[in-house]
């Protein structure tokens, strides 16, 4: 059963494609999306989605809620790109951008706007054990170097699921605030309150389970995955 926040649980697997390879797949898509159109951008927004969308109503309602947190920093990068610092290019009326500097300003922030509902779904679908052990799996050649991969992997993906937990609370508490600057220092104070009583419960050590090797179907995946992303490029 899926968890309260629509992320898969950690003590339970996630079905499917390897974890290793969805954070890879991942990586992929973020290294070609600057490369990306518009229209590629739009499509590959679409695409995720209507993922989010197959997975539920609550899948679809936290991945929009995802979305909807950086909304003000999307508008500040439509801003930025249109009229603070624009692309030079000929003269023309400075408060009607052309229709480059408005492609360029929605790529942007369109690529963002991927960037981060695709790390939601890989953190609703995955779970953060499950992630931390794909990047274990990934990682694993800087074992060699001495670098500790396990802990690392731990806390980036315990991060990744604190983040939007986090931002909840700060929402749920400036809600519930007295009017005036009180106010705000009390919410303050009933943050810091509960984000240290949740800490305080957390393990000290988490073993991450042991991921089996991929099979045929996650390498099929992976390279039908990676054309997309590449063909995604040339659009």
């Amino acid at each position: 059963m899926p968890a309260g926040d629509g992320s898969a649980p950690p003590a339970q697997a996630p079905t499917g494609f390897h974890p290793a390879f969805r954070i890879l797949l991942l990586l992929v898509l973020a290294g070609l999306l600057f490369r990306y159109s518009l229209a590629a951008v739009a499509l590959t927004l679409l695409v995720l989605l209507l993922a989010a969308a197959a997975g539920g109503r609550e899948m679809l309602a936290g991945v929009l809620k995802a979305a909807r947190r950086i909304r003000w920093l999307l508008l500040s990068i439509v801003i930025i790109y249109l009229w603070v610092a624009p692309e030079p290019g000929p003269a023309g009326n400075p408060w009607l951008p052309s229709w480059s500097e408005l492609d360029l300003a929605l790529r942007r922030s369109g690529v963002l706007l991927v960037l981060v509902i695709a790390v939601e779904l890989l953190r609703r679908h995955t779970g953060a054990v499950y992630m931390a052990a794909g990047l274990v799996a990934l990682l694993r050649p800087l074992a060699r170097l001495g670098v500790d991969v396990e802990t690392f992997a731990q806390r980036l993906a315990l991060t990744l699921e604190a983040v939007p937990q986090t931002a909840e609370r700060v929402a749920a508490a400036a809600a519930g605030r007295r009017a005036g600057p009180a106010g705000w220092g009390e919410a303050a104070a009933v943050l810091v309150r509960d984000i240290e009583a949740q800490a305080v419960q957390l393990p000290e050590t988490a073993g991450l389970p042991e991921l089996g090797p991929p099979g045929v179907r996650d390498w099929a995946w992976l390279a039908l995955g990676v054309l997309a992303c590449f063909l995604g490029s040339q659009l």
